[in-house]
């Protein structure tokens, strides 16, 4: 019997299927194993991030993104105000348990022409809901300028919602 490039392709494709299957295991044992680990904040969210201290507070949304394996994007309505503009924000998350993590990230400021200004770095813990799709925490910021050292420090509350996809 010949056997033809096409049943080999074939072949190789079956053996490929299975094995992705033996990887991920049966359905029930992948939904056993979610449950039981740790959740985290991947995915996209809108936050609204009340700063309380220095100064009277303020309240402004913003926008991230958390990846999984830790990596951390983020954007507020802050950054875009004149003399406190700012590059969107870069860092990194950590599950410190079930349903809870820690965020630290940078972004770079700014002045209107351009000049660098310095950084600001913040630090953030935070728990999701039950159902995984809100989260509140609080933290601390450090507003530093180009040499490094700290210019002011505060501390604020945040509440997220996540951004679920949705059909047209």
């Amino acid at each position: 019997m010949k056997t033809t490039r096409r049943q080999l392709l074939k072949g190789a494709g079956a053996l490929s299927s299975l094995g992705a299957l033996a990887a991920l295991g049966s359905p029930m044992a992948a939904l056993a194993k979610n449950a039981n680990e740790d959740q985290g904040p991947e995915g996209s969210w809108l936050y609204t991030v009340t700063i309380t201290n220095p100064g009277p507070p303020f309240t402004e949304l913003g926008l991230e993104t958390y990846a999984a394996g830790g990596g951390y994007v983020g954007i507020d309505q802050l950054s875009f105000t004149p003399g406190s503009l700012a590059t969107s924000a870069h860092g990194s998350w950590i599950s410190t348990g079930k349903r809870t993590f820690l965020l630290t990230f940078i972004n770079l400021s700014h002045d209107e022409a351009g000049n660098p200004q310095g950084t600001s770095k913040v630090r953030q813990i935070a728990t999701l809901s039950e159902d995984g799709n809100a989260y509140s925490g609080s933290g601390s910021f450090d507003v530093n300028d180009v040499s490094g050292s700290v210019i002011f420090s505060g501390t604020f509350t945040i509440t997220a919602v996540r951004i679920a996809v949705q059909t047209p």
